[in-house]
């Protein structure tokens, strides 16, 4: 982020994840680090672990990109492919979000990639064609809703219809 700064990039798009608070993420300490060498995490502490990193990743970048204009946090739940890459794990996932995403509050709704990338890039265009003074830093938090409004409702619709082919 720092470099962003010296080659004056106006925005900068980062992955993240859901439900990241970079404005609470405390760095680790030598002791934390050297006590998760002792033993397996487990799923919960990897879960909580993932979600502090990701926030220290947040600010870390909110911080040192001081001078560009734009900071875009992408926060999405889980990222669905067409294929599952990573077993049955991976697959049993797919599936059970398309069953229970209706249910769900929006900003936990699976994600397709080519969605998510969208928009990423649509949102970027339209930042950098935005007319601004640049003196102050806009910082923006976008989760599934932002996504499908960013990439457009068509986007969607065409996801959708093609995951009921499959």
């Amino acid at each position: 982020a720092e470099f962003c700064n010296k080659i004056q990039v106006r925005s900068i798009s980062l992955l993240s994840a859901v439900d990241v608070e970079n404005e609470s993420a405390v760095p680790f300490t030598k002791e934390e680090i050297a006590s998760y060498g002792e033993g397996s995490l487990g799923w919960i502490n990897m879960i909580i672990l993932y979600m502090r990193v990701k926030g220290l990743e947040e600010k870390a970048v909110i911080e040192s990109a001081s001078d560009v204009q734009y900071v875009r946090l992408f926060q999405p739940n889980t990222i669905v492919t067409d294929q599952p890459r990573y077993g049955w794990f991976d697959a049993t996932l797919f599936r059970l979000h398309k069953l229970v995403d209706p249910y769900l509050p929006t900003q936990y709704h699976s994600v397709h990639v080519r969605l998510l990338g969208a928009a990423m890039v649509a949102d970027a265009k339209r930042k950098l064609q935005e007319e601004g003074d640049g003196s102050q830093q806009d910082v923006a938090k976008l989760t599934f809703k932002d996504f499908v409004s960013v990439a457009g409702k068509a986007f969607r619709d065409s996801l959708d219809a093609k995951e009921d082919e499959l």
